[in-house]
């Protein structure tokens, strides 16, 4: 038998060195395995807050919604023209001073004068024309005018006083003020980009039913993807027998450990898939019938896995192009809260009633229970927010801030440990921290509505599955020469000495509504 080690000889007292480098000592090894983190649920951003209804299962790997825009639509202004229909008169507040008397446009400035204005519809996904004849149209000063004409197709016209580009969805509209002389039209009402829209209809007694225009408005639709996610374990016929010194929920055989390991790790991946993921899908071309062929982003795979390997938007990548807004690390406000909470109300269902969660780390909560406590400070200077309470002789002084309410809506408080995670954001000085290193990740909040249009949730979970059949979270064993749950099964799927454990999941993340959820990041 081969030696491990070589006995060695000494004299006197035996030093503690010696025991330990002559592996006679014996540790104290604690039972328990320490979690030095928190471990997450695949339904943590939801079980967190209670509000998870149920999850929604799909027949096809992508999914999409429908969402109805505003039932008016503004008018954006490219200029207006002089009276005569052919003068082009400016595009901006400081062109066209020839015909401005003072602050208004001259043109417009008694009751029954009537104006020349070109819409701009050009390419940037602005409105062509939503205008007909008889619509009364308000301006952003107040002022008010009746189009006389259906809008026509823009033509080139006069540039005696500046220019103008005409494009192929621009349009010429003849508007009538009423009560020019006390509301005149305003310069800021009609220069490049300003906006203006109708406000009704005023039809002659006896109008005609081919006067009346018609209006459509399609709903826009949103589209998303569900990713597959694997993970997998291999335990040997040795392993399975490994006795460790640690116990991990009451086993001390080392494969509960690796399949305890295994799992957590899955889960957490799936919390950061939904918070982060992006969607690898490109571009659908279409046709008639249905979408055609898939294109993803992804060139580096080939073969049919170029698209099949399928990435879905996360949380943040469904709503960062909606409602974003900064503060300023340690001056958050509780003006800075409200008047963000007023621009998410703007696009719910109710004005009132709605109830967001905000999802943030650590800086985040800190942020929000200063704003808090400077909100409930006693004009005095005293502190009037807290409680005291006496326990054992000791005594506790305190509050702890996790809703608040404003206008009728209510926002609560949720922590995010991803947003804290040093793995995932870096520490170091740089874009992804703060001078003194904090995370600027961790004080970002993430408003979401919950709420519910028709009894369906705004934020939902998706999965694949038909027929019985749910891919949400399957997990499955593959026993070699082993079987950890049947040691006494003649069957195996294959002769190697092992086992194997899979965990698969395809599911996904929807937000109905990304214009009712919103991130307000620190600067």
């Amino acid at each position: 038998m081969a030696k491990v080690y070589t006995g060695t000889y000494g004299s006197g007292t035996t030093p503690e060195n010696a025991l330990n480098t002559a592996l006679l000592q014996y540790p104290e090894i604690a039972k328990t395995l320490i979690q030095q983190y928190p471990r997450y649920s695949a339904t943590y951003l939801m079980e967190r807050t209670g509000r998870f209804a149920q999850e929604k299962v799909l027949g096809d790997n992508s999914f999409e919604w429908k969402i109805m825009d505003r039932y008016n639509a503004p008018t954006f202004s490219a200029g207006w023209i002089s009276t005569d229909g052919v003068t082009f008169v400016g595009s901006t507040a400081g062109s066209g001073a020839a015909s401005v008397s003072g602050t208004a446009v001259a043109a417009a400035d008694a009751d029954g004068d009537v104006i020349y204005l070109r819409g701009d519809g050009d390419t940037s996904g602005r409105t062509p024309n939503f205008l007909n004849k008889f619509d009364m149209v308000r301006f952003q000063s107040g002022a008010v005018g009746l189009v006389l004409e259906d809008p026509t197709a823009s033509t080139a016209q006069s540039t005696a006083n500046g220019g103008i580009t005409v494009t192929s969805a621009s349009f010429d509209i003849k508007i009538e003020m009423i009560d020019g002389t006390a509301n005149p039209l305003q310069l800021t009402d009609v220069h490049a980009d300003a906006i203006f829209a109708s406000i009704g209809s005023a039809f002659p007694n006896g109008s005609n039913g081919s006067d009346v225009g018609e209006n459509y408005v399609y709903p826009s639709t949103y589209k998303n993807y569900l990713t597959t996610s694997r993970k997998k374990i291999s335990v040997s016929g040795k392993d399975i027998t490994d006795i460790m010194w640690i116990e991990n929920n009451g086993h001390r055989l080392w494969y509960f450990t690796k399949e305890q390991m295994m799992m957590d790790e899955f889960m957490y991946q799936q919390e950061l898939q939904r918070w982060y993921g992006r969607k690898s899908i490109t571009n659908e071309s279409s046709s008639v019938a249905r979408p055609g062929a898939l294109t993803s982003s992804l060139s580096g795979l080939s073969g049919t896995q170029a698209t099949s390997v399928i990435t879905g938007d996360g949380l943040l990548a469904q709503i960062d192009s909606s409602n974003q807004a900064t503060y300023t690390l340690g001056a958050l406000t509780e003006d800075i809260i409200t008047e963000f909470l007023a621009k998410l109300s703007l696009n719910t269902t109710q004005a009132e009633g709605n109830e967001f969660v905000v999802f943030t780390g650590t800086e985040g909560r800190l942020a929000f229970h200063k704003a808090m406590k400077e909100l409930v400070i006693a004009p005095s200077g005293s502190f009037t927010g807290g409680s005291m309470v006496g326990v054992n002789g000791d005594v506790q002084l305190g509050a702890n801030f996790t809703s608040y309410m404003a206008m009728g809506n209510k926002i609560t408080i949720a922590y995010c440990p991803v947003f804290d995670d040093p793995n995932l954001h870096s520490a170091a000085s740089g874009t992804n921290a703060f001078g003194d290193n904090r995370l600027k990740e961790s004080a970002k909040m993430v408003f979401l509505d919950f709420g519910r249009t028709s009894g369906v949730s705004n934020i939902e979970l998706v999965t694949k599955g038909a027929e019985g059949s749910n891919r949400s979270f399957i997990k499955k064993y593959v026993a070699g020469m082993i079987n950890p749950y049947d040691q006494s099964s003649m069957m195996a799927a294959n002769a190697d000495d092992k086992f194997e454990a899979h965990v698969l999941s395809e599911s996904g993340i929807i937000v109905r509504n990304p214009l009712s959820c919103g991130i307000l990041s620190a600067a």
